[in-house]
């Protein structure tokens, strides 16, 4: 047998009619240069995914599904984990000869989200969203720089034929291309936007959140709302993402498809990233507008290194990522002062977190990822608290806004982001999410405002004349 992908599904098959059972299998092989994963991800069908940092050159797309991990339940993360560890331990991989080093992305993936919740959301538009979904996409699609990798997967079983899934998983790459206008480059663009509810309705959430905290119920809570974009024609997955990749590079870019609905997004914030030992995190909290001019936004980012509210608020997240780890970590760099994230149209206060698990039994990445969701970044302190405060104040189902969204790879390694800066695809409807964190001295139009501010960054990519 010439074909080496086809030889080593031989060899799967073989051992499947031993077993009697079928066995999931995986190769890896070089792609060309030229692969663009995000015309993969434009042409897949209704079962997609779609990862990118623009600023590494990395990217990866999803397609298909050969097996998925679903969780829901108080317990999803330790349930999941245990579900991952089991299907990467029986996959059978193989790679072609003289493959070379590849980076950890270049591996076979579980790609997928988890919601905000720990229950399926029964409102819409998240009616019957699993509250944690990563799936083994049948083909997947990475580029990291100039070099880039397909990795296949399926399910063989005792009597399937090898060539024959071989065949099928070498379906030709898409060519690059830009997404076209789904309205047709002749149409008018329009565009209706409606918000979920009133300024003043907000500001008295605030003013609710406000009181709760000078009654020490809260230390502080992150207030959300919504709004619902609606156009001509559907909109294009791929060219919001496009668009998000372009204008917010130093971002997650993400985007999960399944049926007719896409959730994208670009995410400034890590929840969690683990190479082995190490685990990275990022505390993101306290936010201000970018100037018009370099001395504007110099200004504004001084105002807001020096403003206390501002610092309470990130101190309050950095404190509890680091309370989450330490009985996890051997080693825990906390830095004292947060540094500035600045992105396109805001600017943060940003801590970057880095520690060295313990030897022995290091939890997984979902493991920790449960030990820190939500941070008081997305949910407030204390997180029973902030969580209960919300379920009775809030009137917001969040779905998979504020959850976790990523890949995981063999060994407990991967990388998942905060679901921020996004919306939910639907046709010709998107819904768009943002918070702000409200802590003693919070003001409520300020909060207002910087909500504002957050949703601009979806919207942006949605509403193009």
């Amino acid at each position: 047998m010439s074909d080496p992908l086809a030889a080593h599904l031989a060899r799967v098959a073989a051992e499947a009619r031993r077993t009697g059972r079928p066995l999931l299998a995986a190769w890896r092989e070089r792609a060309p240069g030229t692969l663009d994963p995000l015309a993969c991800f434009a042409a897949a069908g209704t079962e997609r995914c779609y990862w990118s940092v623009p600023a590494q050159g990395l990217a990866i797309a999803g397609e298909g599904a050969v097996a998925a991990v679903e969780a829901a339940g108080a317990a999803r993360f330790a349930d999941a984990a245990a579900r991952a560890r089991a299907l990467f331990a029986g996959l059978r991989s193989g790679t072609e000869p003289g493959d070379g080093t590849a980076p950890a992305e270049a591996s076979p993936l579980l790609l997928g989200a988890f919601a905000h919740g720990d229950e399926a959301s029964t409102h819409a538009p998240w009616a019957g969203l699993p509250p944690l979904r990563f799936t083994l996409p049948e083909r997947t699609f990475v580029r990291a720089g100039a070099r880039a990798w397909r990795i296949l997967c399926a399910q063989v079983g005792p009597a399937d034929d090898p060539e024959r899934i071989a065949a099928r998983l070498r379906t030709p790459d898409p060519p690059a291309r830009a997404p076209a206008d789904p309205a047709g480059e002749d149409a008018a663009p329009g565009f209706a936007v409606r918000a979920d509810r009133s300024p003043r309705a907000y500001r008295r959430g605030v003013a609710t959140a406000l009181a709760a905290i000078a009654r020490g119920e809260l230390e502080k809570v992150v207030l959300a709302r919504a709004c619902r974009v609606a156009r001509r024609g559907r909109f294009d997955a791929a060219r919001v993402l496009a668009t998000l990749a372009r204008q917010h590079p130093g971002c997650f870019v993400f985007g999960i498809g399944t049926g007719a609905a896409c959730f994208v997004g670009a995410s400034p914030e890590r929840l969690v990233r683990r190479d082995a030992l190490r685990v990275r995190v990022s505390a993101l909290a306290g936010s201000t507008p970018r100037g018009r001019t370099p001395d504007e936004d110099a200004q504004l980012a001084r105002t807001l290194r020096e403003s206390k509210k501002e610092q309470a608020e990130h101190a309050v997240v950095r404190r509890a990522i680091a309370a989450a780890l330490a009985p996890v970590c051997a080693e825990l760099d906390v830095p004292e002062a947060p540094d500035l994230l600045r992105l396109d149209g805001v600017q943060h206060l940003h801590t970057a977190i880095e520690g060295r698990l313990q030897p022995g039994a290091p939890p997984d990445l979902l493991a920790l990822a449960g030990r820190l969701h939500p941070t008081p970044a997305i949910g407030g302190a204390p997180r029973a608290a902030a969580r209960a405060f919300l379920a009775r104040h809030e009137a917001l189902d969040r779905g998979l806004y504020g959850g976790g969204v990523g890949w995981l790879a063999a060994g407990g390694n991967g990388e998942l982001a905060v679901a921020l800066r996004c919306a939910l695809l639907q046709g010709g409807r998107a819904t768009l999410w943002a918070g702000a964190g409200v802590v003693e001295g919070s003001e409520p139009e300020a909060e207002l405002a910087e909500t504002r501010l957050k949703l601009r960054a979806a919207l942006a990519a949605l509403v193009e004349l």
